[in-house]
């Protein structure tokens, strides 16, 4: 265990005594009940397609050795939240077997086989094999693992699912302690999916011949907005982090030179912090005296530190043992804001004031949560408010759902839509990155995600599929004279659409004028790709004149 526990406790005092701005209450007792283990990563997802978010607990110590495996938790959501608890039923057994254990650092939900329903992906650590899970048309599932999965004992301190190569379907993403964490390198993983979840290493030469030194976190990012998606991995033994730049087939080349360099990193988190249509990233721990940082993107794949600006004071402390971040627009105000979980200090949210960069907003979190590892976010009882997940570990110690207050008011803000990749007649896919300022985004945060196709009267809709980060895809007909728009409502019911594209000929990528959601079949009224509508000071333009460098303002409105 790492040390700093003790020090939780008295900071955890400090904060109570600011309890008016407590943000969530705890829902533990009512939801998931007592749990024990050590739990690393949390997963949220619709298993079932009932419409209420599920959730997983990846649970397996120990810090940097296997301790002793354990079940992984499953809960079903019941979607009783008018009435008294328990809200959730543990449906573990029905999953993965009465009495399974193992050691497991991440666990991951996507549909894996093109059936329409989820899968369930068990990464597996400290030198054991990992797990895969189908769902069958009905319910329950399907251990494939032996014969779907590449063979072999793994140590997985990480896995993203995403379409890596292009071809349509939900590839695997993972990186490999190789052994023994503090002593030990290893590779950073890609699995291939045949389409049906049938995985196969790719070839060696996909990737970069580089090892990393003890990564807990890998993304899969595109850094330069040319519609695929590239690998940000962390690593806490290293001198800096990767990031490698994917051509669109899966074949990888190092980038790197456009991160700033820094050790002991646990954690990016990709979000358009500054409102520029860019992404973005948050790291943990890689900053002066184990500070976070804030690198802001200028869309080609380079990064900038500006923490000096955006992260400081109170909200970013020295020396705290931060582990997990995760963006939520906490107030509706259209910013990304950002929860850290942290092992030594309460888990905090920092509110995102624009030009002044983040503030802390102290007591929002108050439970005891002295060892959160894992951080999952989602509207759990449909109130139009995000609800916190917290998987506890380092310890036997019990993971936490908080619910959302009333002082969190309900969610009214539009999403945020940016197509990367018209369609055109050579290639009729339109991609578009498509986010509610939270992270990461799946698919149950959307009640809609469509292409629009104009024509008289109700338009056509298209569904868009999931790929990774906050990428959307959808084939548009080959038509004479296709128009189209992408459009997205999100859980809350906020709806969006971006401005009317020709498939022929085809109009410019960073496509930002928008179409008014209020108004039925379209009309447009707003430029900016997310819908904000309002001549606001932005923080893209105040960090440029603070800094004294020049960065792309944010289009106009």
């Amino acid at each position: 265990m790492r040390p700093g526990l003790a020090s939780w406790v008295a900071t955890s005092i400090v904060a109570a005594s600011t309890a008016q701005a407590q943000r969530w209450d705890d829902a533990t007792a009512a939801t998931i009940g007592d749990t024990g283990e050590w739990t690393n990563k949390v997963e949220v997802a619709d298993l079932d397609g009932d419409g209420w978010v599920d959730l997983l607990f990846a649970n397996g110590g120990d810090y940097d050795a296997a301790g002793a495996p354990e079940p992984q938790r499953v809960f079903r959501n019941l979607g009783n939240w008018a009435q008294p608890g328990p809200h959730f039923a543990e449906i573990t057994s029905n999953v993965f077997g009465p009495g399974a254990v193992r050691l497991a650092r991440v666990i991951k939900v996507g549909d894996l086989d093109g059936d329409g329903d989820l899968d369930i992906f068990v990464g597996g650590a400290h030198g054991t094999a990992s797990g895969l899970f189908l769902r069958r048309t009905g319910g329950g599932y399907d251990d494939v693992s032996a014969t779907n999965l590449p063979a072999g004992p793994v140590a997985l301190g990480d896995v993203e699912l995403g379409d890596i190569d292009g071809d349509g379907d939900l590839d695997l993403a993972a990186v490999d302690w190789g052994g023994p964490p503090q002593t030990s390198q290893g590779p950073v993983r890609l699995w291939l999916n045949d389409g049906l979840a049938r995985f196969t290493a790719a070839p060696a030469d996909r990737t970069p011949a580089a090892t990393i030194g003890w990564s807990w976190d890998l993304e899969l990012v595109d850094v330069d907005d040319d519609a695929d998606l590239d690998l940000l991995v962390s690593c806490k033994r290293c001198t800096g982090g990767r990031l490698w730049r994917n051509d669109g087939s899966g074949r990888f080349t190092d980038a790197s030179a456009g991160l700033p360099q820094r050790g002991n990193n646990y954690d990016y988190e990709a979000m358009d912090i500054d409102g520029d249509g860019d992404l973005d990233l948050v790291t943990v721990n890689d900053g002066p005296t184990l500070r976070e940082t804030v690198l802001l993107g200028d869309g080609a794949g380079r990064f900038e530190d500006h923490t000096a600006e955006l992260l400081t004071g109170a909200a970013n402390p020295a020396d705290a043992d931060d582990n997990v971040i995760a963006f939520v627009d906490v107030d509706s105000d259209r910013d990304a804001d950002l929860i850290v979980g942290s092992l030594s200090d309460p888990d905090r949210l920092l509110r995102n004031d624009g030009a002044a960069g983040f503030t802390l907003v102290p007591g929002a979190l108050p439970l005891a949560t002295p060892g959160t590892l894992g951080l999952a976010l989602a509207d759990l009882d449909r109130d139009g408010r995000v609800d916190v997940v917290q998987g506890q570990g380092e310890n036997a110690l019990p993971d936490v759902v908080q619910r959302a207050a009333a002082t969190n008011l309900p969610d009214t803000a539009v999403p945020v839509i940016k197509v990367l990749r018209p369609a055109t007649r050579a290639d009729r896919r339109v991609i578009a990155r498509i986010h509610d300022r939270r992270s990461p985004s799946r698919p149950h945060d959307w009640r809609r995600v469509v292409v629009e196709i104009a024509g008289p009267g109700t338009r056509p809709a298209i569904p868009m599929r999931w790929i990774g980060e906050y990428l959307w895809v959808a084939t548009v007909p080959d038509e004479a004279a296709v128009v189209y728009r992408v459009c997205a409502t999100d859980v809350a019911g906020n709806p969006f659409c971006a401005r009317d594209e020709a498939l022929d000929p085809p109009v410019d990528a960073g496509s930002d004028a928008a179409i008014d959601p209020t108004t039925p079949g379209g009309g447009c009224c707003a430029v900016g790709g997310d819908g904000r509508g309002a001549a606001l000071p932005t923080l893209a333009v105040m960090v440029a004149l603070v800094g004294g460098r020049r960065r792309r303002a944010r289009r106009p409105r």
